[in-house]
């Protein structure tokens, strides 16, 4: 299942890229671009494929917090879980031991001095 998800996301992504491809390439008039200190004329085929990469750039790091965080996650619940687990362990292993203890009645002492 989950590899039928990413190959439609693989099928997604190669469409999407054709799409922006056809795209940039229609828009190649040079553009007016104003930065804080300068102003520049470039294509405008390299403004929408530089927008494009900052923005793949920006969700591929944001993804590798996400996946950092997630690991983070998965080794504190399993050392949890182990601890859990070690914790029940010795709960039943008391349950046990109480439970194959006899309890016996005491002994009646017999008076012998009269």
């Amino acid at each position: 299942m989950k590899e039928n998800k990413v190959q439609w996301q693989v099928i997604a992504g190669i469409i999407l890229a054709l799409i922006i491809a056809i795209f940039a390439v229609i828009n190649v008039d040079p553009v007016e671009v104003n930065f804080l200190f300068a102003q520049a004329e470039w294509p405008l085929i390299l403004i929408i494929i530089g927008s494009v990469l900052c923005g793949c750039l920006i969700i591929f790091f944001l993804n590798i917090a996400k996946s950092r965080g997630m690991k983070k996650k998965v080794k504190q619940l399993t050392t949890e879980k182990a601890e859990l687990e070690r914790q029940l362990a010795a709960s039943k292993a008391m349950k046990t031991h109480s439970s194959k203890v006899e309890k016996r009645e005491p002994e009646k002492v017999v008076d012998t001095t009269k």
